[in-house]
C-alpha cells in the first residue's frame, strides 16, 4: 500500500490513484497530517509526504519527526519535510547554479532585480499569481505599495524575473515531469494562451502539438534535463514543471501534490492514447514504490508531539 499523507482539503490531487482510475495502479490510500499528527499506530505502507509547502513551521516539525519514526520503523518514506526546498530556496539555487535564466527575490525586502519585467506570485501557492508584469523598478515599488494597502503580506510573496518563450503566436507550453521514487516520466503538455500556463485553453492544440506531446512523452529525454532540479530540491515524489526556453529546460516548479487529470474525455484520441502511456508507465513507477504486507506500527507520541497533538485536537473539535 502507498499513503499519501496530505494537508486537509487538498486529497484531490492524487483521488484518482485512490479510485484506481487507471490499470495496474497498487493500492493507494490518503491520511491528512493532522490524523497522522494524532495517530498512536499507523499501518504498513510506502508512506508519500505531500504538500510540504502548505505547512505550517509546526506541522512540518512534526511531519519530519513521523518521517523519521516511520523510517526506523522499517517503513518507506518519500520526501522528506526536514530536507525538502520550498519554490523560493529551489529557485535561487536553480539561478546560482545556472540552471535557470532567471532569479527570484522575497517581496518584503523591497528587491531592486537585476532584469525587466518581473512578475509577484505567493510563495507557498500554486495558482495564485499576480498577471501584469512590471516593466521598471518605479512600477514594481508601486505594484508592492498597492498590495500592501489591499491587505497582502509581502513576506509571502515572491518577486520573479520574467521569462518564456511563445511556441507559436500567441501560444505558450508548460511540460509536466513526475519523479515517483527513482523514476521520472513525461506527463503531459499543458498549452494556454497566456505566458502564465496554468490548466491550459481548451481548442488551443493543433493536431501537430498533440503529436509532438505524444512523441515528447514516448521518448522522455526531457525528463533527464530536470533530474537535477528533483535531487537539489531532495523532492522524491512530485511533478516539476518546465519548459523550453533559448533551447534548455527552465524549472518553474516543483509541486509535491500534484493533481494527476483524467484521461478519458480528451478532444482527440491521440491524446488520450499520450496519456494513457504515461500513466501506465506512472503505475509502473508506483508499483516499484509499494509497500507489500499488512498489519499496524505502534508509534507512541514524543513528549513534544504529545504537547502540539493536544493542541491540534483542540483546534480540530473547535466550534
Amino acid at each position: 500500500m502507498i499513503l499519501f499523507l496530505t494537508t486537509r482539503g487538498h486529497e484531490f490531487g492524487v483521488k484518482l490513484l485512490v479510485e484506481r482510475a487507471f490499470p495496474a495502479l497498487p493500492e493507494c490510500r490518503t491520511m491528512t497530517y493532522e490524523d497522522m499528527f494524532l495517530a498512536t499506530d499507523l499501518p504498513v505502507a510506502t508512506y508519500v509526504f505531500c504538500d510540504i509547502e502548505r505547512l505550517a513551521p509546526w506541522e512540518a516539525r512534526l511531519a519530519a519527526e513521523r518521517y523519521r519514526s516511520l523510517r526506523k520503523a522499517g517503513m518507506r518514506c518519500l520526501n522528506d519535510p526536514a530536507r525538502v526546498m520550498l519554490r523560493r530556496e529551489l529557485l535561487r539555487k536553480l539561478f546560482r547554479r545556472k540552471i535557470n535564466p532567471f532569479n527570484v527575490y522575497a517581496a518584503d525586502l523591497r528587491p531592486r532585480p537585476k532584469k525587466f519585467p518581473v512578475f509577484i506570485r505567493s510563495e507557498a501557492e500554486h495558482q495564485r499569481v499576480f498577471l501584469d508584469l512590471l516593466p521598471d523598478q518605479k512600477a514594481l515599488d508601486r505594484k508592492l505599495r498597492l498590495l500592501t494597502r489591499q491587505g497582502w503580506a509581502l513576506r509571502h510573496l515572491l518577486v520573479v524575473e520574467f521569462t518564456a518563450t511563445p511556441i507559436a503566436p500567441g501560444v505558450w507550453q508548460r511540460t509536466g515531469t513526475f519523479r515517483i521514487g527513482d523514476g521520472l516520466s513525461v506527463d503531459s503538455f499543458a498549452l494556454e494562451n497566456h505566458w502564465r500556463v496554468a490548466n491550459g485553453t481548451k481548442g488551443l492544440a493543433t493536431e501537430a502539438m498533440f503529436q509532438a506531446e505524444n512523441d515528447a512523452v514516448r521518448a522522455n529525454a526531457l525528463a533527464e534535463a530536470v533530474r537535477p532540479a528533483f535531487e537539489m530540491a531532495e523532492i522524491e515524489y512530485g511533478r516539476c514543471d518546465h519548459a523550453t526556453h533559448e533551447g534548455r529546460e527552465v524549472i518553474f516548479e516543483i509541486n509535491t501534490n500534484p493533481t494527476i487529470s483524467p484521461i478519458e474525455g480528451q478532444r482527440l484520441p491521440i491524446r488520450e492514447e499520450t496519456l494513457r502511456f504515461s500513466r501506465a508507465r506512472m503505475a509502473e513507477m508506483l508499483q516499484a514504490i509499494d509497500t507489500a504486507g499488512e498489519g499496524r506500527l505502534d508509534l507512541p507520541l514524543s513528549p513534544e508531539m504529545g504537547r502540539l497533538a493536544v493542541v491540534e485536537a483542540k483546534a480540530i473539535v473547535r466550534p
